[in-house]
């Protein structure tokens, strides 16, 4: 039958591997329950009456009794992943299967096969680019792992099968061939002009909505309706936030925080469930927009080296699906274009394209041994990205021109604004801002580093008490169980916290009072200018709030705006010469500074997508620019002249931003791309040094490195611990490897996957005259180990080593000989294998689907570990075979990121 009979829905699943009753309600037989328990397929339903039921007979429970023991699952032992192992009686012809589990996740990450093999031209380790590795590799397919083209697998290894055509899968072996030039260049653009539009897009959008929620407010206000203007800013807020909670609680949990730590893993050689899915990008545009729409302090920024890397996996999917990659290492070209997507991210957001580029490799390229063609790459890829927002640039002014009838002046955004006679020097500094700006550079770069350990310290408490709220005491066992957390309650969770943010800044202004609007453009009389919310051709927005026509509130003006969607206003009045000190006092820039350095306290750990660029942006230039009036006033610098209170606010942006990222050269290229303020450059960098610096001895890891340690990503470092350089790599490997000999039978295959947690298993010939015992499920049972584990360095002689083969491989060829047996197999969405097949033997040798001993890139065992490290913080190696010195391929061990 063509229909997939499903013998069990997903609860019935669950009761059957916790061995509670089975689908037909019956136990099984004698067997007690918690040893084993039997699920029954249905046959295809007709004419919408009952379903009949096949029956479990006294013969299915022998079967059952005896796969049980030939698979050495006696006395309801559990898998490796923790799970009891289910069993499900197959109809036309009868039959009991077991379900091998397709995929293995602990704590979020994917074990991902990342073999080193041996590039013959180079001379060194690379990463493995077979067509099995790259289908496990893909992060397009996390959470559903994909499959490598498995459509003569078992023709080529099945043992009793009359196709033997060792040259049927010629890519198993492990192509390295690159993609063609033109091809990768055009997958260069495509990823930049993507990552563009899709900033564009998502600026639009949650600036719109924003500005949207706030003119409700302002309008409502102006009718003297405060308590309902209140009502709509905090309702909307919480609605906004509920949506982007519950669609990243509810489809895409990986969607949630800024997902610059997955992309780094992803870099530095992990794979993170889901973090790349097509679900995770529509997750993450339609949550960062909503929230920022919503009135949090976050921004668009962070998420964009996110969206950009996905973008890139999206176009290297699509180039493969045209079969522009035929026969081309996919995996090679995968990396290099989430490099080039994360240098587009950051070019998109910040307008920035050299800055992209130097984030990239300053932060995120630990992964590759960076060389020039990458940098170019980087590059070309941020021209694309900035090209298509310079392009909605234009587009915006053109529709300004066409509406207002004037002529449309073509410049490149300017944050700054300089006075309207233009005769100073934009950012004119002095001898003494030099000491001046160090001051300015330590104070924030230790507040930062406190916000940071304060940051740290919030998730780690959140994911405890999440942990703590979904554990309940098990009283027949004495211990605590996991149970599935409440959806709900994380949603409500992600919400309380900026609805508690929109209650205080509608809440602040408040109390301060009203301002008269000053004419600030030339040429044009104060009643010309637009009230409430309006827009100057600067793009400074006044916010009227509460005061009468011709006036504004200076707070309101400054952070309400920001938590629109539009910082770049907040910023611009921040960074504006022709605003006297009148325009803002000096205490909405403490209240500015103190939101944005303590709001977003309140957001780290909830579920739903932010980033923190843009908070820490404001609270520096709130905090330079109050910085920069303190010391222009200052008795002890009388006659000694200084720079303008807007040069020390931009410098503040990029000390805070260098104090948070843990990066010099990349922030100072950012800020100086954003602003076009080239005159202060040298004090910029002397401004972000200093955060730098202060921050790596208080709090020596940044933000992102924290989270990527309590999520337990394998992110190595680029330089190897000093240790490394006193031991080798025999000292170092694990001896105890988990191996597969050149023909195997099926049941021990399935052994090997559901009793251990390895991602690829070496095959070697057992050497002659050695004593290895395997397992016998008639003589010995449970007293042996189901596997053959192979203690290398012990007085046995070591097996030879032939070559290396994926769990992804051996789970392919088990679908596909279980698909070719029973049709209707081909749709289920689970493995289950039949006894029938238990006995049927699976050969090795000269088929693709094992990489051979010679293309592993193999260590020696006294090649020192410190190179084995470099393979594997460097190249993304996931781990490495150690063989014996002396010659020859006799195994002596494996090395892996992790444990």
């Amino acid at each position: 039958s063509d229909t997939r009979r499903r013998g069990m829905s997903t609860s019935d699943e669950e009761r059957s591997l916790s061995g509670g009753s089975s689908v037909s309600g019956r136990s099984y037989g004698s067997v007690p329950a918690a040893d084993i328990s039997l699920g029954v397929d249905e046959p295809p339903e007709s004419g919408g009456g009952d379903t009949a039921m096949t029956p479990i007979t006294a013969e299915d429970e022998r079967h059952a009794r005896r796969l049980r023991r030939r698979l050495a699952l006696d006395g309801g032992a559990e898998t490796a992943s923790g799970a009891v192992p289910t069993f499900v009686k197959l109809d036309s012809p009868d039959e009991v299967a077991v379900i091998v589990p397709h995929g293995l996740h602990f704590n979020d990450v994917e074990h991902i096969d990342y073999t080193a093999l041996a590039d013959r031209d180079a001379g060194l380790a690379v990463q493995s680019s077979s067509a099995d590795t790259q289908a496990a590799e893909s992060p397009m397919h996390a959470g559903s792992p994909q499959r490598p083209n498995k459509s003569s697998l078992l023709g080529a290894v099945v043992g009793n099968s009359s196709k033997r055509d060792g040259g049927a899968r010629n890519e198993g072996g492990g192509s390295s061939r690159r993609a063609h030039p033109a091809v990768l260049w055009l997958a260069i653009m495509l990823t930049g002009l993507g990552t563009g539009l899709v900033s564009v897009v998502l600026t639009n959008i949650s600036v719109g909505f924003g500005n949207t929620r706030l003119q409700q407010a302002n309008e409502l206000l102006e009718l003297n309706r405060p308590l309902a203007a209140g009502a709509v800013w905090v309702l909307v807020s919480a609605a906004f936030t509920f949506v982007a909670a519950a669609v990243t609680v509810y489809y895409a949990p990986q969607a949630a925080s800024t997902g610059i730590p997955e992309t780094k893993a992803f870099l530095n050689g992990c794979d993170v469930r889901g973090a790349f899915s097509l679900q995770t990008f529509c997750v993450k545009s339609i949550g960062v927009c909503m929230v920022i729409a919503a009135g949090a302090p976050v921004g668009l920024e962070g998420p964009m080296i996110h969206i950009g890397a996905m973008v890139a996996s999206y176009v290297t999917l699509a180039l493969e699906h045209v079969g522009l990659l035929r026969g081309s290492s996919r995996s090679h070209l995968l990396t290099h274009l989430v490099t080039c997507g994360v240098s587009s991210g950051i070019s998109a957001a910040f307008n920035s394209p050299i800055g992209g580029v130097l984030f990239v490799l300053e932060d995120l390229a630990a992964r590759w041994l960076v060389d020039g063609q990458l940098i170019l790459q980087c590059f070309v890829s941020s021209f694309f990205s900035q090209l298509v927002v310079a392009g909605a640039h234009i587009t915006s002014l053109l529709v300004q021109t066409v509406r207002s009838g004037d002529r449309g002046e073509f410049q490149a955004a300017n944050l700054v604004k300089t006075s309207s006679g233009g005769d100073e020097v934009t950012g004119a500094w002095y001898v003494a801002d030099v000491g001046l700006c160090v001051l300015l550079g330590v104070g924030i770069g230790a507040l930062l580093s406190f916000s940071t350990a304060a940051a740290t310290t919030i998730v780690r408490v959140k994911r405890s008490v999440v942990l703590h709220m979904t554990q309940t005491y098990d009283k027949r066992r004495g211990g605590r169980k996991n149970r599935a957390p409440s959806r709900l309650s994380e949603v409500v969770a992600a919400v309380f916290p900026v609805v508690f943010v929109s209650v205080l800044a509608f809440v602040a202004p408040l109390l301060f009072s009203c301002k008269v609007r000053q004419d600030h453009v030339e040429g044009k009389s104060s009643a010309d200018m637009p009230l409430g919310i309006g827009h100057e051709v600067d793009h400074r927005m006044f916010v009227r709030f509460t005061c009468q026509q011709g006036q504004y509130n200076d707070l309101a003006s400054l952070l309400l705006p920001s938590l629109s969607g539009s910082y770049h206003s907040t910023l611009t009045h921040l960074y504006s010469r022709d605003a006297d000190e009148g325009a803002y006092s000096d205490a909405s820039l403490v209240v500015l500074a103190a939101c944005y350095y303590v709001f977003p306290l309140f957001i780290v750990g909830c579920s739903f997508p932010f980033g923190l660029f843009v908070p820490n942006m404001v609270f520096g230039s709130a905090a330079g620019h109050l910085f920069g009036r303190m010391v222009n006033r200052a008795p002890w610098l009388v006659g000694t002249r200084v720079a303008h209170p807007t040069v020390y606010a931009v410098l503040g942006a990029g000390a805070a931003l260098g104090g948070w990222t843990r990066m010099a050269i990349a922030i100072s290229a950012i800020m100086l791309e954003q602003t076009g303020n080239t005159d202060s450059l040298i004090l910029m960098m002397i401004a972000v040094l200093s955060s730098r610096l202060v921050g790596a001895v208080l709090t020596p890891n940044s933000f992102t490195d924290e989270v990527i340690k309590q999520k337990n990503y394998e992110v190595l470092e680029p330089r190897e611990p000093k240790i490394m350089s006193t031991l080798s790599a025999g000292a170092v490997c694990a001896r105890d490897v988990v191996c597969l000999r050149p023909v195997e039978d099926v049941a021990s295959i399935v052994r090997v996957l559901m009793h251990t947690t390895h991602t690829a298993f070496p095959v070697c010939q057992p050497a002659s005259g050695s004593n290895e015992r395997f397992y016998d499920p008639e003589h010995g049972g449970s007293k042996q180990d189901p596997v053959w584990r192979v203690e290398t360095g012990s007085h046995e002689p070591e097996p030879e080593l032939l070559g290396l083969v994926t769990r992804a491989t051996l789970l392919d060829l088990l679908e596909e000989m279980v698909n070719s047996r029973r049709s209707s197999e081909r749709t289920a969405p689970h493995l289950r294998v039949p006894a029938s097949v238990m006995d049927q033997h699976v050969n090795f040798l000269g088929t693709g689907m094992m990489i051979g001993a010679d293309e592993l890139g193999t260590v020696p065992a006294h090649v020192p570990a410190s190179r084995v490290y470099r393979m594997f913080s460097l190249m993304g190696v996931r781990r490495v075979i150690v063989v014996q010195s002396g010659g020859g391929n006799r195994l002596g061990g494996v090395i892996t990121r992790g444990g």
